[in-house]
């Protein structure tokens, strides 16, 4: 069989109209290949169960434009007329609405899928004669891990949703107009469903399948599903599971190299990644976040904000300190002696990068604009580029584009599940040893934090290093809604960034707002409201009471 990577969406063109744009659950699909043909053998059946890899595809941040911390305070937006939006949802008050849901929210396209997921798992057991029973019970679960995943993903977004989830009959017309779940019964389902076919999935799979679905995977989305719950005793459980996987069998750890995580595709610390694959599946994140430099006209769509950049801390005779401009002895070598994750994450004026320095500068190659509501052009808007991700080999990333891959989950989230976990369970002593297991791999080399005995100053050593360690990753704005803190961190504040002029060789920094208004978080944006057209659609639907 070839590599899932390489072949994921080799027949998905063929089903994205039936289940990209039907948002209506009584439409009946046009389905491409007969049962027949798709149940044939079991080679035929992993090409149909390919296609079905969607799932993971829509939530990639990788493969657009609409990266979640552009609506934090770690990542601002160049331009305003940028889909999906970053400014307008973030600085214009009521710009969120139930007739833009969808910009947080791929609510018809989620339900779509699930739609083709329960069609696959009602057909196997019409037409799965032909198939080894063995070899089917894995893809049932690789198909029912898929469904969770999105439920999971609405979920994160709408609390309660309305639960299509039948392994027996499609819903039809009869049951067009159906009720949301409360948020307790959704999550219940999606944490039962994951435990019920991990046991069902391989520990791993071989070379050649390398993105398929294992065992570890529907235990870590459980786990993070429990903490989104409060059900901490449920999150432990799950990630201690992925966790033997990891001490017992080695199939995961923390990657001594931090820069391995994102450009070695096998490495160990990968649980659940979307792979991309020239020239069949790319996308256009270099094109979209390089140094502008690099290519006239193309990158600097979105820059690190001077919040992020200070999260690194820097180290002064030895001793590491958080970074403060207003210290002399850190402002006159702001970038020098950080956090080594520092400089996986971010670019800076003076950055080694393809055989050039990154000039940040006023007039320097990759440039600084002021942002202001209406920018014409991508430009730096904070003195800082993203690195993350970034494809730093000379190539021409217009002609070829991109194909590197997502991580949605790594091993470092499942060890922060356990610090947190244990946190809210009043064990700060084990909270600290997990959360400094993740300070202390090799490259990143820092000391242990002291342990804190209460749960908002475990809070702000737990956030500080969620930062550093997944800036860019899609974890910061949903983290920031779970924790009941966003309003705290957004509402009312203004994001920085640094402009830089240089006079001969003395750089001079300066701290400038890069927003031009205050962000806009209120209590309803803790729910992203059910978009319009399923509240007119379903009737028994009903919109959250903050969003009517």
């Amino acid at each position: 069989m070839k590599s899932l990577k390489t072949k994921t969406y080799i027949i998905l063109c063929l089903i994205c109209c039936i289940i990209g744009c039907n948002k209506s659950l009584d439409v009946d699909p046009r389905d491409k290949y007969s049962n027949d043909a798709v149940w044939k053998n079991i080679e035929n059946l992993d090409l149909y169960i390919n296609s079905l890899y969607e799932a993971l595809y829509t939530y990639s941040e990788i493969g657009g434009s609409n990266l979640t911390d552009g609506y934090t305070d770690l990542l601002k937006y160049a331009q305003t007329n940028m889909e999906p939006e970053h400014n307008r949802m973030n600085l214009r008050p009521n710009y969120l609405s139930p007739a833009s849901a969808e910009v947080l929210s791929p609510w018809a396209k989620s339900y779509g899928q699930i739609k083709a997921l329960n069609e696959f798992i009602i057909n196997a057991s019409k037409y799965g004669n032909k198939i080894d029973a063995k070899q089917l019970q894995v893809r049932l679960a690789e198909i029912r891990f898929l469904r969770a995943f999105l439920y999971h993903k609405l979920i994160i977004r709408h609390g309660g949703v309305v639960m299509r989830a039948d392994n027996e009959k499609l819903d039809g017309p009869a049951e067009k107009n159906k009720k949301r779940s409360s948020r307790e019964e959704s999550w219940n389902w999606v944490i039962t469903e994951l435990k019920t076919v991990a046991e069902m999935l391989p520990e791993a799979w071989d070379a050649a399948n390398t993105g398929r679905i294992t065992r570890a995977a529907a235990y870590g989305i459980m786990a993070r599903s429990a903490l989104y719950a409060e059900k901490w005793d449920e999150a432990i459980l799950a990630a201690r599971k992925v966790e033997e996987l990891a001490s017992r069998k080695g199939l995961y750890q923390l990657m001594n190299n931090f820069d391995d995580i994102f450009y070695s595709p096998h490495n160990k610390e990968i649980i659940l990644a979307a792979y991309y694959k020239k020239p069949t599946l790319t996308h256009t994140f270099d094109q979209l976040f390089s140094p502008t430099g690099d290519l006239e006209r193309y990158g600097g769509s979105a820059s690190p904000t001077e919040e992020l950049a200070e999260k690194f801390d820097i180290q002064i005779n030895g001793q590491w300190q958080p970074f403060d401009w207003s210290n002399p002895l850190h402002s006159a070598t702001p970038y020098q002696q950080r956090d080594p994750r520092f400089y996986s994450t971010i670019l800076y004026n003076g950055a080694d990068w393809k055989g050039r320095q990154v000039e940040t500068f006023i007039g320097g190659k990759d440039g600084y604009i002021e942002y202001f509501d209406g920018n014409a052009r991508n430009r730096t808007v904070t003195g800082y580029f993203i690195r993350k991700y970034l494809d730093s080999s000379p190539k021409d990333f217009v002609q070829e584009r991109s194909d590197q891959y997502w991580i949605e989950m790594r091993y470092a989230e499942i060890v922060l599940i356990l610090s947190e976990a244990y946190a809210k369970k009043g064990d700060y002593g084990l909270a600290y040893n997990y959360l400094n297991k993740i300070r202390n791999r090799p490259s990143v080399g820092l000391p242990n934090l002291p342990i804190k005995s209460t749960w908002v100053t475990y809070l702000n050593d737990l956030q500080k290093e969620k930062v550093c360690e997944f800036a860019f990753e899609g974890q910061r704005y949903w983290d920031l809604r779970r924790w009941k803190i966003a309003q705290s961190t957004l509402d009312g504040k203004r994001m920085h960034g640094i402009e830089i002029t240089k006079k001969e060789d003395i750089l001079n920094y300066k701290l400038v707002d890069c927003d031009k208004a205050n962000h806009y978080f209120p209590e309803r944006y803790y729910t992203v409201p059910i978009p319009e057209f399923e509240i007119r659609n379903n009737t028994a639907c009903l919109q959250d009471p903050l969003w009517q």
